[in-house]
């Protein structure tokens, strides 16, 4: 009887027990059941709004700022006070809990953010009806306007917006002091110094757009009419530029308006591929190695981030410091971060996951340890490597606004505005040389001669290292694609506020294009096609 007694309080426990974490878990279901939002936070100074919808076991996604809404996850799980999510289409994950009413997680897509959610109350979801993208015209011309796109999400007790400029590939541009209703619109941007007023009308929201001077501009909500004016496209060479086709040995140049052969030109990320070589010399030397660490040039950096990483965007370092922005010149934005900049950035930062992330800083970082590594300064150490040894007398790197050499183009943003010149210190391996039509042809040239002669270098430079989905293969700084035909070529692309660049060759060394323009619109497409063109019958 006593048995029987102990086994029946014993069971009674267990039942109690289950049927307790039964009732939690009906309780985590029941708070876990609506719309949660909150701040990622990128970098210092830029966020967008992410969302998790919970409706009956089912789980969706939204980034209001980037126009998703009720994006279904490869894979979800809602257990408890758990909810974790995989999505292959967006390289994401997510892992997060209940904690005293908030969702506190981890979002990983390439690095790994922290980000608490909350769930929308209903005076939230009442404001869900200004949640959209709203577009307007900035007239810059009698005959042609600028699109501009404001993105506003919801968010507990507030909003998140960015504003997109798609004509200048300028996509996120945070927004403060965002103030929607039924009477108004306005919203204020530090990092472009532009400001918005207006009020609602029956065209949307009318006022007035500052940036320096003031602009009419309305803003309307997209919807059934989202007919909207255009800035043309401008087209290559319409404020001068220079195209060099080299067929082996044979070149044909062509200049645009007047420039020359002596007009220089900012040659932005095609930098990129000169550090590169950089660091391919130095290993073939032995004077470092691709798994070398950062942490042996810099103390305080992280001792996981290596020099090949860095090469191939695969560190985990983000596109900028998060120190850059706070007191960057709008108009010369990397003209300020020298090396004390570097070491703090360095000192604070936390990498991601090694996947494919494009990274200014990266590159900055890496050219900077090539030159603590050969004891020189990276604009010595680029002369003496790469300049002299490619027969380039006019390419220098452009760190001092006073060295500014008088044959450097005027350069000009897509509306065809000259802009100021960018200048840089410690990250001007990410994009600070100037150089022209003749020195980058020799550049071009001369990797062909050396890759078809083995040269040890050029090998090692334009190994594929890293695979990038739906792209190309990644080498050393460099870009593998195949064209039409499965023929190998190499290239990178470049552009600052007023220049952009091309330069691409076939790595069997039989056609090479080399494009410079004065103008900061994308010249890709047509540098390609220029490239690719009866390549086959080569």
């Amino acid at each position: 009887m006593k048995t029987f007694i102990k086994w029946f309080i014993y069971s009674t426990v267990v039942v109690a027990a289950f049927c307790h974490h039964a009732l939690q878990a009906k309780e985590y279901q029941k708070e876990l059941e609506g719309a949660w939002r909150g701040e990622l936070v990128l970098q210092e100074g830029v966020s967008i709004a992410l969302g998790i919808n919970v409706d009956n076991g089912q789980l969706t996604l939204d980034s209001p700022n980037q126009g998703m809404f009720d994006h279904q996850p490869t894979k979800f799980s809602v257990k408890g006070n758990k909810i974790e999510f995989t999505d292959t289409s967006l390289k994401a994950s997510y892992q997060g809990a209940l904690n005293d009413g908030q969702l506190e997680g981890t979002f990983t897509q390439g690095k790994e953010r922290s980000i608490t959610m909350h769930k929308l109350t209903q005076e939230d979801k009442a404001r869900l009806t200004y949640e959209a993208a709203y577009k307007g015209d900035l007239p810059v011309s009698e005959n042609s306007s600028l699109p501009l796109q404001v993105n506003i999400a919801v968010v507990h007790d507030g909003y998140i917006a960015t504003l997109d400029s798609p004509a200048q590939q300028s996509f996120g541009i945070p927004l403060t002091d965002v103030h929607i209703d039924n009477n108004t619109l306005s919203f204020k941007s530090p990092m472009i110094q532009a400001s918005f007023n207006g009020k609602k009308t029956t065209e949307g929201y009318e006022g007035t757009f500052k940036q320096g001077q003031e602009f009419p501009l309305t803003f309307k909500k997209s919807g059934s009419d989202d007919k909207q004016a255009s800035t043309p496209t401008p087209e290559l060479g319409k404020h001068g530029a220079a195209v060099a086709i080299i067929d082996q040995d044979d070149i044909k140049t062509q200049f645009y308006g007047e420039h020359d052969h002596n007009t220089q030109y900012e040659i932005g990320s095609v930098t990129k591929t000169m550090v590169a070589y950089l660091l391919a010399h130095a290993v073939v030397n032995e004077s470092t190695a691709l798994d070398t660490s950062i942490n042996k040039f810099w103390p305080q950096a992280p001792d996981t981030v290596t020099l090949g990483q860095l090469a191939t965007h695969h560190s985990g370092l983000p596109r900028l410091p998060e120190n850059l922005l706070s007191k960057a010149d709008q108009t010369d934005p990397y003209a300020h971060f020298g090396q004390s900049e570097l070491e703090s950035a360095l000192a604070e930062v936390e990498p991601g996951a090694n996947n494919y992330e494009y990274s200014n800083f990266g590159y900055g970082l890496l050219a900077e340890s090539l030159a603590k590594s050969a004891e020189k300064p990276f604009p010595e150490l680029l002369n003496d490597v790469v300049f002299e040894t490619f027969s380039m007398p006019d390419t220098y790197v452009a760190t001092r606004k006073e060295n500014t050499s008088g044959s450097l183009s005027k350069g000009h943003n897509v509306l065809g505005d000259v802009v100021p010149h960018w200048h840089f210190q410690s990250l001007a391996g990410a994009g600070a040389v100037v150089s022209t039509l003749s020195d980058m042809a020799n550049y071009t040239k001369a990797l062909m001669r050396k890759g078809a002669e083995g040269d040890a270098t050029v090998e090692q430079l334009l190994t594929p290292q890293e695979n990038i989905e739906g792209c190309c293969q990644q080498a050393l700084g460099w870009l593998i694609s195949e064209d039409e035909n499965g023929k190998a070529y190499a290239w990178h692309n470049g552009q600052t506020a007023g220049f952009s660049s091309f330069i691409g060759f076939y790595l069997d060394g039989s056609r090479a294009v080399v494009m410079l323009n004065a103008q900061s619109i994308p010249v890709n497409d047509e540098a390609i096609k220029r490239l690719t063109q009866n390549a086959g019958n080569q």
